[in-house]
């Protein structure tokens, strides 16, 4: 098959891209494009085999994410079952002997009373989405700890959670 000199146009070449050319018409020399055309076919076969490599190690890392988001989410719903039972296996102590009858009407409703210390960052919705599992609830550590707003928690404040046990 003849091709054209790529610099002057003459027809009747070897391949000039696989051979060492000169061109009897313009006396170019065409090794320059064998050296191209060789550099162009290495890059093209690699790019693909990078593509799948990559494609590769991105899905690999999606799925170690995605198992290890669903294992954290296993692990905090057994930490929450271990907290409520916990929770519900609190008794009562350190009651003034004047809060006796209190004491007892707490243990005929099957209500606890939990000391909590406040910490930092802590807020009454967020001590009410902990213990209640809801955040709604905040109102109620307002009412059972005499907190009118605006208030501002202060670290090391005690604050008394009352919970009812099933």
């Amino acid at each position: 098959m003849n091709y054209n000199c790529p610099i002057c146009n003459k027809a009747g070449l070897p391949d000039y891209k696989t051979n060492y050319v000169i061109c009897p018409q313009c006396n170019s020399d065409l090794k320059v494009f064998s050296l191209l055309n060789s550099i162009s076919k290495r890059n093209k076969s690699k790019i693909g085999i990078y593509l799948i490599i990559s494609a590769s190690v991105i899905s690999i890392a999606f799925a170690g994410l995605l198992l290890k988001a669903h294992y954290d989410k296993k692990e905090l719903i057994t930490k929450n079952l271990n907290l409520n039972d916990r929770i519900s296996k609190i008794q009562i102590t350190k009651i003034d002997k004047n809060k006796k009858e209190e004491v007892k009407s707490i243990q005929n409703k099957k209500e606890a009373s939990i000391r909590y210390i406040v910490k930092k960052g802590d807020c009454p919705y967020k001590i009410a989405q902990f213990f209640y599992n809801d955040g709604n609830k905040y109102k109620q550590i307002e009412l059972d700890n005499n907190l009118k707003q605006p208030y501002i928690l202060k670290v090391g404040q005690i604050l008394t959670i009352k919970i009812l046990q099933e």
